[in-house]
């Protein structure tokens, strides 16, 4: 009784890792615990089966207990349907938290002020597309185009496209394609510049 029901679980639940599986290769987010994860493949699976049943109005598994012995049959067409939604639902979903597209639609209704994304650091650098100047708290400053950056303002990783020293007003050009800035050398702030 108990393995029935386990299969039919697990059943159930594998469009959901699928997908979340692929939303953790697209997206910039925290880690879950096995919970989380468990319920995020629930959600993901209702919703798919939820699409999948408006398109086909069908089950793709059907799953009979008679006595003792357990039998399934299933429908290839629906897997493959399955498995194209399994695909195509966090590829979606992953482009409207990329760009924030959701978000700024609950913010213009005033429904939330929040963004999709995990932090304000990686909110600045994937809104702001200027180039920068880091200032050090040893009062060295460098000059560049931020084409990497950490998600995580606690590990602030930066790597700066063409960098140059700023010594007061002139910017005394490395000869570099980049320089990668460590945790290690302390930013104090950082400047967006207008053009």
């Amino acid at each position: 009784m108990y393995t029935f029901q386990a299969l039919q679980i697990l059943i159930f639940l594998i469009p959901g890792f699928i997908s979340a599986t692929i939303l953790d290769v697209f997206i910039v987010r925290k880690e879950k615990k096995e919970f989380g994860k468990i319920i995020e493949a629930l959600i993901f699976s209702m919703i798919i089966y939820i699409i999948y049943s408006l398109i086909s109005g069908k089950s793709p598994v059907v799953l009979n207990q008679i006595e003792k012995s357990i039998t399934y049959s299933y429908d290839s067409k629906s897997f493959l349907l399955l498995g194209l939604l399994s695909i195509a639902t966090p590829t979606v979903l992953s482009f409207l938290i990329t760009n924030d597209w959701h978000m700024k639609l609950a913010r213009g209704l005033l429904i939330s002020r929040k963004t999709a994304r995990s932090s304000v650091w990686f909110d600045v650098f994937c809104d702001i597309k200027k180039h920068v100047i880091v200032n050090f708290e040893n009062g060295r400053r460098i000059y560049g185009w931020p084409m990497y950056y950490s998600n995580n303002p606690e590990n602030p990783y930066i790597f700066l496209f063409e960098p140059s020293w700023v010594e007061g007003d002139k910017f005394v050009d490395l000869d570099l394609e980049g320089i990668l800035i460590t945790p290690e050398q302390k930013i104090e702030s950082i400047e967006f510049l207008k053009s």
